[in-house]
């Protein structure tokens, strides 16, 4: 039988919890111990999340990248959508990253955050990196 990562991770962390640390006499390490079951209950928890969470981050960024082309396909015939933007927007799609959307967030700005497709463009944006926030908080707690 094969534990995966996460159920190893986590049994540890149970191990320097209830065994190791508890049997530390010096409290400064005793100390050291706790944190270390911490930090191992926490990464137990990331690596039980990773793939939940890479799949959900895809997602949001397919999604994204579908609604700011909308948007900007949009834009008024008098609007010229700069192709800073829409490049920025492609990198994304293909890297479905998060962080990708930086580029995009820098390319927007420069064009002009009072504009209307901006704003709504933005506005998507930070929608996102809320739900990316919140799924980092997720393992945090």
């Amino acid at each position: 039988m094969s534990l995966e990562d996460h159920e190893l991770l986590s049994r540890l962390a149970d191990t320097v919890r209830s065994d190791i640390a508890p049997a530390v006499s010096d409290e400064y390490a005793r100390t050291q111990a706790f944190m270390a079951a911490v930090i191992l209950q926490r990464l137990a928890k990331q690596a039980r999340l990773g793939s939940e969470h890479g799949a959900a981050e895809a997602d949001d960024v397919a999604a994204l990248s579908d609604e700011l082309d909308t948007l900007l396909a949009g834009a008024d015939a008098t609007t010229e959508v700069p192709s800073e933007i829409r490049d920025a927007v492609a990198r994304m799609r293909s890297q479905a990253s998060i962080a990708a959307a930086s580029d995009v967030i820098d390319a927007l700005y420069q064009w002009g955050p009072e504009r209307p497709e901006a704003v709504s463009a933005l506005a998507a944006i930070r929608q996102m990196l809320r739900r990316d926030i919140d799924r980092r908080m997720d393992i945090a707690q």
